[in-house]
C-alpha cells in the first residue's frame, strides 16, 4: 500500500471529526510521514514546500555539439517518461492530496517530495543518484560557464538553508531538495548527458589515476527496462460502495541509467580526492579553507563581547611569557627563559591579530604582508602563527569552561531547591554547597590542567548528585512543556477559523505534538558518570564526612596555607582524641576504630589531593624543582654504546628537569619505550626554607601544641598529608610533567624540521647571465638545465636529460660507461668512457643548456664534474660557447621523487635514474616548485629526511610543513595563468592565502573549462565566482604577468595586477605615481602615470610617504605608513624574488653531501670500521742509503734491509744492489685505510698499536677490516687521520667518546660494570670459547650437551669439547659406564691464536702431539681396562658406588656362603674413573678404590697391567693395612716379607682361578672419513698395520722406550692427526705420520688389550731417520691413502 492509499484509509477513519480538527490531524500525519526533521514550519516555508511538491515546468535540455544519436534518443525517452508521470496526476489525485493535507495545491506540478516517499519500493531507486549527481557532474561533465555558475549557486543554497533569499527566483531556490539527513538532492530535471572535454578527462585521470572513457559510462544510459511497463490498477476509493471506473495506465519504470562516483569508487578514495559532501561545503564556503579545516574551527566573536581582550591577554601569558620546563631555542648559549619577554604593547597587537583572524577571516600571510602596521614590530609571521595556534587552544578551553560552568550553575540551583526549602533544617554532613568561590575558581582557570583539576574536584563532591539533578531537571522541563501546551490550547480557542489560522494552528499543534512525543520518549543521550563504588563512596556511605570535617582545617583552607607557605588559617583542635571519636562512627562494615581511622584518612587525603589550589601549587613547585634519574636496563647496558643517542644520558642522578636541553627527553622516552632505560623522578624536592618540601607541607597541617590529644591528631594529619602527597598527588603530577617534557621535546623536533625545510625552500632559482647576444643563451624566460643522475655501480647506467624552461624533459641520454676511469689500464674501458663523453658533448652542443647539475650521490660526482668541465672547455674553444656553470646538487629530493607515486605517474615509462635527473634539473630551476611536487594527497612530502626523530612527530609534522609552504609560496606569489597552462606547478596554488587543496583545484578547473586566461584580478570574482573574504586573502598573492598579455587582449590591463600591491590599495599606488610625476589630478590618467613610473621608479624616492600616511590616517584609514613604503618598493621592482640566491655548497657541505654523513654522525672521536688498502712508506734519500747499516739475522743467517725490513738477502752485496736498483720501497710509516662512506684515511705507525711496531704487516694485512677512531677530518681532501691503539679504542678516560652529562652517575656505572664483569667471569667459568678444531670427536658444545649426547653412546666412547678453564684448555669426556663420565683436562701450549689447537698437548705431566694420540694412548686404554672390570663376574651395580648398597650385596652373599671372603667391584659416580672394591675379611667391611689409568689399574700405589695381576696381588695382600690408615707406614719390603702364605684352612677369596675378563662381542664400527669409531673401544696397542710410525727423540716418551739398538721395540700409535688452525700437518719434523684408514682392518676383530709383561711383544721393525728410502715410501703410500 503506497503513501496515497494509506492517507486515503486514514481519511475515512477521521471523517467524524470537524473539518478544522480533521485537517490538522491529517496535516500532522502527512508531515510526520514525510520527514520528522521538519519540526517547526512557518507559513512561508510551508507555501514554498507546497509549491515545490508538484512542478510541471518543461525540462531544459543542454545542446551539446558532440552528442550522438544515442544521446538524443535517451533525452527524448527521459522527457517522455516525465510527461507520463505528469499525466498520472489527474483531478481525482489532486482532490485526494488536498483532502489529506488540508491545503490548496497548485495543479499540474511535479509531485516531487511525495514521489520521494513511494519510490523507495523500487528495486534500484534513483535516490542515491539524485543525491550525488551534482558531484558526479563536476567529475565527469564539462559544462559551460553559465551551467557551472548555476550549479555552484544551487550547492550553496543547498548547504546553507538560512541564506536562501525569498526574493530569489524560484528556480534557483528549488534547484534541489534536501533528504532525511539534510543532504542536498539535485533536481532531477537537471539530469543530462555528460559532455566531456579534454580538461575534464585529464582532471579525472589525475584524481583517480585511471584512464577511463565516456563510452564506459555511456552503456549505462541504455539500461532501461522497456519490458517493465505494466498496467497499474489504481483505485482511488477502495471502500466506496459503488466501484469506480478502473483506470489503466502504462507506467514506464526507468532504472538508474548511470552509476555515480559513489557507487564506482570507495569512500576512502573519494575522501582522498576531496569529493565528499564535506569537501563540497568547504569548497563553497567563503571562509579560508585552512580555517575551516583547523581542529577547532575559527569562529567569530560577538561585537559586544570582551572575549578578544581576555584571549589576547591569555595568549600573551601562555605563548610569550610562560617559560618552558626544559631549555628550548638556545641561541648563542643564552637560556631563552632568562631573556626579557615581549612588552605589554604586544597584547594590543595580539588582540588586533585575533580580530583579523576571527572576525574578518584573514589568514596569517595576509596579516603579515598587508596589515603590518597592526602587528609589527612585536609580532613577526612566526609569532602570528603562534597566535593562530593558541587561538585554537583558547577556543577549546573556553568551550569546556562554558559547559562546566553551566553544570555548576545547574548543580547550585539543584542544591538551592533541595536543601534550602526548610530554612531551619541543618545541612547534612555529606553535602558541600556550591559557592561563588567555586564558580570564580572555574572562571579563573587558565590551562587545561587546571580545568581538569576543577572538574575532578566537582565530581568528588557532586558526582553522586548528577543523576538526581538531571532527573529533576527533566521533570521540570516536562512540566514546563505541559504548561505551555495548556496555554497554547487556550490561545487557539480564540483564533479565527480561516485557512491561515488553520495553517498556523497546525504548525503550533505540530510543534506541541512533537514536544509531547519528545516528552513521552526518554532522552537518547544522557551523560551519566560511572557508578562510584570506590573507596571514597564507601567512606561517604559510612557517614565519615562529619569526621573529616573535624580535622580542624577544611581542604580549601589548607590549600591557602599551602599556597602562602604559612598558616593563614589556624587549626580548630578537637578536644577528644581521634581514636575516641572513631568509636562514634563504627558501623556494620566499619566495626572497629582502626578501620574507621583508615577510612577517614583516605577520605581526607582524597579531598586534599583533589583540591585545585593544592594541585596547582604543587604542580608549579614540582615542575620547577623536579630531578630526573636514569638507569639502564640489562638490555640497555649492552645496547647503549657510544653510537647511541642516549650514551651521554645513560646514567643520570638528580638531574634537574630544567637542565634538559632541546629534545633530550624525547631520546630518553624512545629508549624507555625500547626497554633500554628506566626514567624516574625524585619524590622529595627541595622546599623553600628546608631541604624537604614534604616536611614544609606537613607543618602547615599540624597544631603547634604538645598535649597527647594534639599529638595524636597531628600524627593522623601527617598520615593524611603523606598519603595524599605520595600516593595521590605525585603520580598524577609526574605524569603531567612527563607529558609536558615530551611535548616540549617534540615541539623542538618540529622546529628543527621546519627550519630544515626552510633552508631548502629559501633558495631561489639559479641565476646565470651570459654576455652572448644569441637567443639560445637568453635566460629571461627561464633556464634550460641539464641534469645528470647516477649510482656508483657499473651495472646501472647514468642518465643525462635536458629540461626546458617549462619543466618538460625534451631529451635524454643513457650513458652506461660514464663512471669508468679515463686513465683505466683496460683499453676497452677507456674507449667506452670516451664514447659516452662524446655523446654527452653532442647533447650539450645540440641543446645548449644554461646550467648543468650533477647529483651528489658519491665522490664520483667530482670526477663527473671535472669531465663535464673539460667538455665545456672544448666547446668554449671550438664552438664559442659561454662558460656553462656545472654544479653538484643534493639528490635527496630527486631520489624521493623518483620513487614516489607522483614521480612514477608523471614519468611512467622512465627509469628511476632518469626521473632523478629530471628532478635535479627542475630543482635548480625553482626549488619551491620542485619540492611542491611531493605535496600530494598521499603526503609524500613526509618521505623527506628532516630530522632523525621525525617519526616521533609524524602526526604534527604535516601541519608544520604546510605552514612553511604557505609562508614561502605567498612570499613568492603564484602566476595563475602559468599554473593553468602547466600542470607541473599546480601544487603551489593550494598554499596561496585563503585557498587550499579543494578551492585551488576548483579554481584551476573553472579556468580550464572556460578556456581563458585570467587577465586581471577582478575576474577572480566575476569569472571564478570567488567570495569577498577569499578574494581579499588571495588577491595580492596571485600575480598576473601583464607583460605576457601584451596586445593579445582588448580588456584593460591593470599593471598593478602583476605586483604585490593589494587591490584595496590600488588607488594609493596610483596617487603615489601621479604625485611622483607632479601631474595635476585633472590632466592625469592614473593608468598612464603608473606605466610611466614603472619605467622610471627612481622618481618615487622624492615622495614624502610619512605625510601621505598622516593624511590617510586623518581620513580614517588608520596607520598605513609601512604599507606605503611597501608599495613604493614594489613599484621599484614588481614581485621581486625575496628568496636567497643559489650558492654552491661549501667544502663542509659538499663533504656531507657526497659522504651522506652529518656532523653528528661523522665527527672527531667517532669509532668507525675501515678496510686496510695499503702500506704507506717513506722512500729513503740518497744520504740515508749511503749511511745504511744492514744487519744479519742470527736465526736465519740472512741479511735484512734497514728500511723496508726485507730479510731474504743471502749476501751483503745483494742488499746494496737492492739499494742501487731502487727496489727499496722505504720504511713503513703507517697504513692507508678506506671507510665505508668512501673517505680515505691514514693511521700513523705510532697510532697503530700500543706496542712498538716496525713492520705494519706484522699487525694487519691488505683487505683486513679494523676498528679505529677518527682523530682529524680534512674535508677538502676527503680524508681522515685515525688511530687503532687499544687504549684509544677502549677510551677509558673518555678522551674521544661523546662528552657525558654533568649529572652523569659514574659510581653506578662502575658498580654495574664490576657486576657485569663478575657475571662474565662466572659465566666464562661455566661456558667455553668456540674453537676451530677439525676432528671427528671434537664438538663445540657445553658440559650438559655432552652428557645428553653420551647417554646413547657406547661405553668407552669419548667427546672432546672446549673447557671452561679458558681458551688454552680442552676437556675429554669419556663414558665409564651408564650415567658415569670422566672428564680429563688437556692443557694446550704454543697456540697461534685463541681458536686454534696448541702445538703441544699436556695431560698432567705427559705431553701429546695431537688429539688422536690422546684418544689412542690415553682414553682407549682406560676404556679397555674399565671394560674388563665392568665385565668381571663380581662387578655389581651399587647406584654409583654407594657403600651401603655394596654392604647389602656382600651380606647377602655372606649369608649364602659364609666360608668365603666375598668381594665386589662397583663403578664410583663420585669419583669417575675409579672403581670401589668392597670386601668383608672378618667382621668389618673394607672399601678401597681401584683407579683406571692408561697404564693399567692403580691400586695401593701400584700399577697392574691386567685384571688378573691385580686380583692375584689383592688376594695375597688383602690383609695388609690400607695405605693411609694407622699401621700402613711399614716399608714395602717388610710387608712383602710378612706376607702370609696361603693356608688351606683360611677362607679363600672368591674366584681366584679364573680371572680372565669377559669381552662382549664387538659391534659393527661406525666408519668416519678419518678416525673410525668402534662399539667397543679398541686398545691402544693394535696389531701392526701396513705402516708404522716413528717416534722422534725428545718428545714425550712412550710407555716403552723409543727403538734403539739397546732398547725394546715400541708399539706405535695409530690414528689421524688433528689439523691445527693455521698449520699444515703432518710436516717434515713431525713425529707421526697417520694413514687415513689405518684401523679399518680391525673393524671385525675384537680389540686386543695391552700385552702383559709375561707376553712377548710382537716383532716389528721401526725405520730410523737414517733410512730415507723407507721414509719416502711411507710418505708416498700415506699420500695415496689421503687422496683416497
Amino acid at each position: 500500500m503506497d503513501f496515497l492509499d494509506v492517507e486515503a484509509v486514514e481519511s475515512e477513519e477521521e471523517e467524524e471529526l470537524n473539518e478544522i480538527e480533521k485537517r490538522k490531524v491529517k496535516r500532522l500525519k502527512a508531515v510526520q510521514s514525510d520527514d520528522e526533521d521538519d519540526d517547526e514550519v512557518d507559513e512561508e516555508r510551508l507555501e514554498e514546500e507546497l509549491q515545490d511538491l508538484i512542478d510541471d515546468n518543461p525540462i531544459e535540455e543542454s545542446d551539446g555539439s558532440g552528442s550522438d544519436s544515442d544521446t538524443s534518443t535517451s533525452r527524448k525517452r527521459k522527457k517522455s517518461d516525465e510527461e507520463d508521470l505528469d499525466d498520472r496526476l489527474e483531478d481525482e489525485d489532486y482532490d485526494l492530496i488536498e483532502e489529506n493535507l488540508g491545503v490548496k495545491v497548485v495543479r499540474k506540478k511535479k509531485f516531487r517530495r511525495l514521489r520521494h516517499q513511494f519510490d523507495d519500493d523500487e528495486d534500484e531507486g534513483s535516490q542515491n543518484e539524485i543525491e550525488r549527481e551534482a558531484i558526479a557532474n563536476e567529475l565527469f561533465e564539462g559544462e559551460s560557464t553559465n551551467e557551472t555558475e548555476q550549479l555552484d549557486r544551487n550547492r550553496e543554497e543547498g548547504y546553507d538553508d538560512e541564506n536562501i533569499d525569498e526574493d530569489e527566483d524560484s528556480d534557483s531556490v528549488n534547484s534541489f531538495i534536501v533528504d532525511d539527513e539534510g543532504r542536498p538532492l539535485t533536481d532531477r530535471r537537471k539530469k543530462r548527458k555528460h559532455i566531456f572535454n579534454d580538461a575534464a578527462l585529464q582532471e579525472a585521470q589525475d584524481i583517480f589515476g585511471v584512464d577511463f572513457d565516456f563510452d564506459d559510462f555511456e552503456k549505462y544510459d541504455d539500461e532501461y527496462d522497456d519490458e517493465d511497463e505494466e498496467d497499474e490498477d489504481e483505485y482511488l476509493d477502495d471502500e466506496s460502495t459503488e466501484p469506480r471506473k478502473r483506470k489503466t495506465k502504462k507506467i514506464s519504470r526507468k532504472k538508474p541509467t548511470r552509476k555515480t562516483i559513489f557507487e564506482i569508487y570507495e569512500p576512502s578514495e573519494l575522501k582522498r580526492s576531496h569529493f565528499t559532501d564535506l569537501d563540497n561545503q568547504i569548497r563553497n564556503n567563503d571562509i579560508p579553507e585552512r580555517m575551516q579545516l583547523r581542529e577547532i574551527p575559527v569562529t567569530p566573536v560577538p561585537e559586544d563581547s570582551n572575549e578578544l581582550d581576555e584571549e589576547a591577554e591569555w595568549i600573551y601569558r601562555q605563548a610569550f611569557c610562560k617559560p618552558t620546563v626544559s631549555i628550548q631555542d638556545i641561541e648563542g648559549g643564552v637560556d631563552p627563559r632568562t631573556v626579557t619577554k615581549k612588552g605589554n604593547p604586544t597584547i594590543g597587537k595580539i588582540k588586533k591579530a585575533l580580530d583579523f583572524m576571527r572576525n574578518q577571516h584573514f589568514e596569517v600571510p595576509f596579516i603579515a604582508f598587508y596589515r603590518k602596521e597592526y602587528v609589527l614590530p612585536e609580532l613577526n609571521i612566526n609569532d602570528l602563527w603562534k597566535v593562530y595556534k593558541y587561538d585554537g587552544k583558547w577556543c577549546q578551553i573556553k568551550s569546556r569552561k562554558s559547559a562546566l560552568l553551566e553544570l555548576f550553575e545547574n548543580m547550585r540551583q539543584f542544591q538551592l531547591e533541595e536543601y534550602t526549602q526548610d530554612i531551619n533544617a541543618a545541612i547534612p554532613d555529606d553535602v558541600r554547597l556550591l559557592s561563588d568561590d567555586d564558580i570564580n575558581l572555574l572562571k579563573d582557570v587558565q590551562t587545561p590542567e587546571e580545568l581538569n583539576d576543577v572538574h575532578m574536584h566537582f565530581l568528588l563532591y557532586y558526582g553522586h548528585l548528577l543523576p538526581k539533578m538531571r532527573e529533576k531537571k527533566r521533570s521540570k522541563e516536562q512540566e514546563e512543556r505541559k504548561q505551555a501546551k495548556k496555554q497554547s490550547k487556550k490561545k487557539r480557542a480564540n483564533v479565527e477559523d480561516d485557512e491561515e489560522s488553520v495553517i498556523d494552528n497546525n504548525g503550533e499543534e505540530e510543534s506541541e505534538n512533537v514536544d509531547d512525543t519528545e516528552l513521552d520518549e526518554p532522552e537518547v543521550e544522557i551523560i551519566k558518570p560511572a557508578a562510584r563504588s570506590g573507596p571514597y563512596a564507601i567512606c561517604r556511605k559510612a557517614n565519615l564526612d562529619g569526621f573529616a570535617k573535624r580535622f580542624g582545617l577544611k581542604p580549601e583552607q589548607f590549600a591557602e596555607n599551602f599556597r602562602d607557605n604559612y598558616q593563614r588559617h589556624d587549626i580548630e583542635q578537637e578536644e577528644i582524641s581521634p581514636s575516641e571519636l572513631a568509636k562514634e562512627y563504627c558501623e556494620s562494615f566499619l566495626k572497629n576504630p582502626g578501620d574507621v581511622l583508615k577510612a577517614v584518612k583516605f577520605m581526607v587525603s582524597t579531598q586534599i589531593s583533589r583540591e585545585p589550589l593544592v594541585r596547582k601549587v604543587l604542580r608549579e613547585a614540582f615542575f620547577e624543582r623536579a630531578k630526573l634519574n636514569v638507569i639502564p636496563t640489562k638490555k640497555g647496558i649492552k645496547e647503549i654504546d657510544e653510537n647511541h643517542p642516549c650514551f651521554s644520558l645513560k646514567y643520570l642522578k638528580g638531574k634537574p628537569v630544567r637542565e634538559l636541553v632541546g629534545f633530550d627527553f624525547l631520546k630518553l622516552h624512545i629508549a624507555e619505550e625500547d626497554k633500554l632505560l628506566k626514567i624516574s623522578f625524585d619524590e622529595d624536592i627541595e622546599g623553600l626554607t628546608t631541604a624537604s618540601y614534604f616536611e614544609e607541607m606537613g607543618t602547615l597541617y599540624t597544631k603547634d601544641e604538645f598535649s597527647a590529644v594534639v599529638q595524636e591528631w597531628n600524627d593522623l594529619r601527617l598520615d593524611c598529608i603523606e598519603l595524599a602527597y605520595r600516593k595521590m598527588l605525585l603520580p598524577a603530577i609526574i605524569k603531567e610533567l612527563r607529558t609536558q617534557l615530551l611535548a616540549e621535546a617534540k615541539e623542538c623536533v618540529l622546529k628543527l624540521c621546519s627550519h630544515k625545510l626552510y633552508e631548502w625552500l629559501k633558495v631561489g632559482p639559479y641565476k646565470v647571465d651570459f654576455e652572448e647576444d644569441d637567443d639560445d643563451w637568453d635566460t629571461c624566460k627561464g633556464l634550460r638545465v641539464m641534469g645528470l643522475a647516477y649510482v656508483p655501480d657499473y651495472v646501472q647506467a647514468p642518465y643525462a636529460c635536458i629540461v626546458a624552461q617549462d619543466g618538460e624533459c625534451i631529451e635524454y641520454k643513457k650513458l652506461p660507461n660514464l663512471l669508468r676511469r679515463k686513465n683505466s689500464y683496460r683499453e676497452d674501458e677507456r674507449l667506452m668512457k670516451e664514447k659516452d663523453l662524446a655523446e654527452l658533448k653532442d647533447l650539450i652542443l645540440k641543446k645548449r643548456p644554461h646550467v648543468i647539475c650533477v647529483g651528489a650521490e658519491s665522490r664520483e660526482a667530482q670526477m663527473l664534474v671535472e669531465d663535464i668541465k673539460e667538455i665545456i672547455k672544448q666547446l668554449v674553444e671550438d664552438e664559442q660557447f659561454p662558460l656553462i656553470p656545472v654544479e653538484i646538487l643534493d639528490n635527496h629530493l630527486a631520489k624521493v621523487y623518483a620513487n614516489s607515486i607522483k614521480g612514477k605517474s608523471d614519468f611512467r615509462d622512465y627509469p628511476d635514474l632518469l626521473r632523478q635527473a629530471i628532478s635535479l634539473a627542475r630543482r635548480i630551476q625553482d626549488p619551491l616548485v620542485e619540492f611542491s611536487q611531493l605535496c600530494t594527497n598521499d603526503d609524500e612530502i613526509l618521505c623527506l629526511r628532516y630530522h632523525p626523530l621525525q617519526e616521533c612527530v609524524q602526526e604534527d609534522l604535516m601541519e608544520v610543513i604546510t605552514r612553511q609552504f604557505v609562508n614561502r609560496t605567498n612570499e613568492v606569489g603564484v602566476d595563475i595563468n602559468k599554473v593553468v597552462q602547466n600542470v607541473y606547478s599546480g601544487n603551489l596554488l593550494q598554499y596561496v592565502c585563503g585557498l587550499g587543496p579543494r578551492k585551488a583545484t576548483a579554481l584551476i578547473k573553472m579556468l580550464k573549462q572556460t578556456n581563458q586566461r585570467l587577465e586581471n584580478r577582478t575576474q577572480l570574482v566575476t569569472t571564478c565566482h570567488m567570495g569577498p573574504k577569499i578574494f581579499i586573502n588571495c588577491a595580492g598573492f596571485i600575480k598576473i604577468d601583464t607583460n605576457a598579455l601584451g596586445d593579445s587582449t582588448e580588456a584593460y590591463v591593470e599593471v598593478l595586477d602583476g605586483s604585490r600591491v593589494h587591490p584595496e590599495t590600488y588607488e594609493w599606488a596610483r596617487k603615489m605615481a601621479v604625485d611622483a610625476l607632479e601631474y595635476d589630478d585633472e590632466e592625469t590618467n592614473p593608468a598612464s602615470a603608473l606605466e610611466e613610473i614603472l619605467e622610471s621608479p627612481d622618481r618615487l624616492k622624492d615622495l614624502d610617504l610619512d605625510a601621505f600616511a598622516d593624511e590617510l590616517e586623518r581620513q580614517g584609514f588608520g596607520n598605513k605608513s609601512i604599507t606605503l613604503y611597501d608599495i613604493r618598493a614594489e613599484l621599484n621592482h614588481r614581485y621581486k624574488d625575496l628568496r636567497a640566491p643559489y650558492t654552491p655548497p661549501s667544502e663542509e657541505e659538499l663533504f656531507d653531501l657526497l659522504t651522506k654523513e652529518m656532523p653528528e654522525s661523522f665527527c672527531v672521536g667517532k669509532m668507525v670500521q675501515a678496510t686496510v688498502i695499503g702500506i704507506s712508506r717513506k722512500k729513503p734519500k740518497t744520504e740515508q742509503l749511503d749511511q745504511a747499516n744492514p744487519v744479519r739475522k742470527d736465526e736465519t743467517g740472512l741479511w735484512q734491509c734497514p728500511f723496508c725490513l726485507k730479510s731474504d738477502f743471502p749476501e751483503l752485496s745483494e742488499v746494496w744492489n737492492h739499494f742501487d736498483a731502487g727496489g727499496c720501497p722505504g720504511q713503513a710509516v703507517g697504513i692507508r685505510i678506506r671507510l665505508d662512506n668512501g673517505v680515505n684515511g691514514y693511521i700513523h705507525l705510532k697510532n697503530l698499536s700500543d706496542k712498538h711496531v716496525n713492520d705494519p704487516e706484522e699487525r694487519v694485512r691488505l683487505g683486513q677490516v679494523i676498528h679505529c677512531r677518527i682523530m682529524k677530518i680534512d674535508v677538502e681532501k676527503f680524508s681522515v687521520e685515525a688511530t687503532s691503539k687499544t687504549t684509544d679504542l677502549n677510551d677509558i678516560n673518555n678522551k674521544w667518546r661523546p662528552a657525558k652529562d654533568a649529572f652523569y652517575d659514574y659510581d653506578l656505572e662502575e658498580n654495574d660494570r664490576k657486576r657485569e664483569e663478575n657475571k662474565r667471569k662466572m659465566k666464562a667459568a661455566q661456558t667455553y670459547i668456540k674453537r676451530v678444531i677439525t676432528h671427528p670427536s671434537f664438538k663445540n658444545i657445553s658440559f650438559k650437551e655432552v652428557i645428553s649426547l653420551m647417554e646413547n653412546m657406547d661405553q668407552g666412547e669419548c667427546i672432546i669439547r672446549p673447557s671452561s678453564k679458558g681458551a688454552d684448555h680442552l676437556t675429554v669426556t669419556w663414558k665409564v659406564t651408564d650415567n658415569i663420565y670422566q672428564h680429563v683436562d688437556i692443557l694446550e701450549k704454543n697456540k697461534k691464536n685463541v681458536f686454534s689447537l696448541g702445538q703441544s698437548l699436556w695431560i698432567d705431566k705427559e705431553e701429546f702431539e695431537d688429539l688422536e694420540e690422546i684418544i689412542s694412548r690415553y682414553i682407549y686404554p682406560m676404556a679397555a681396562y674399565a671394560r674388563d672390570l665392568l665385565n668381571y663376574k663380581y662387578y655389581k651395580d651399587t647406584d654409583g658406588g654407594k657403600i651401603e648398597k655394596a654392604k647389602e650385596i656382600i651380606e647377602d652373599e655372606k649369608n649364602k656362603d659364609s666360608s668365603k671372603i666375598h668381594y665386589i667391584f662397583s663403578a664410583s659416580a663420585k669419583f669417575p674413573g675409579k672403581f670401589l672394591l668392597s670386601y668383608l675379611p672378618r667382621n668389618n667391611f673394607r672399601h678401597e678404590y681401584v683407579t683406571v689409568t692408561p697404564d693399567g689399574y692403580r691400586f695401593r700405589g701400584q700399577i697392574f697391567e691386567t685384571l688378573d695381576a691385580l686380583l692375584k696381588w689383592f688376594k695375597e695382600h688383602f690383609r695388609d693395612p690400607i695405605p693411609g690408615t694407622p699401621g700402613s707406614n711399614t716399608p714395602h719390603s717388610v710387608l712383602s716379607a710378612r706376607n702370609t702364605p696361603y693356608n688351606p684352612q683360611t677362607p679363600m677369596l672368591t674366584g681366584l682361578s679364573h680371572m680372565t675378563p669377559v669381552i662382549p662381542p664387538p659391534h659393527t664400527p661406525h666408519m668416519q672419513s678419518h678416525t673410525p669409531h668402534y662399539g667397543v673401544t679398541p686398545a691402544y696397542n693394535m696389531p701392526p698395520s701396513g705402516y708404522t710410525t716413528a717416534y722422534t727423540p725428545g718428545q714425550t716418551p712412550y710407555l716403552t722406550p723409543y727403538q734403539h739398538p739397546s732398547q725394546t721395540p715400541r708399539t706405535p700409535y695409530h690414528g689421524t692427526q688433528t689439523p691445527r688452525y693455521g698449520q699444515q700437518t703432518p710436516g717434515q719434523h713431525n713425529t707421526f705420520l697417520h694413514p687415513g684408514d689405518v684401523m679399518a682392518h680391525q673393524s671385525q676383530r675384537t680389540p686386543q688389550l695391552r700385552q702383559s709383561p709375561m707376553q712377548s711383544p710382537l716383532p716389528r721393525t721401526i725405520p730410523t731417520p737414517s733410512d730415507p728410502s723407507d721414509w719416502a715410501k711411507i710418505a708416498e703410500e700415506w699420500a695415496r691413502k689421503r687422496k683416497k
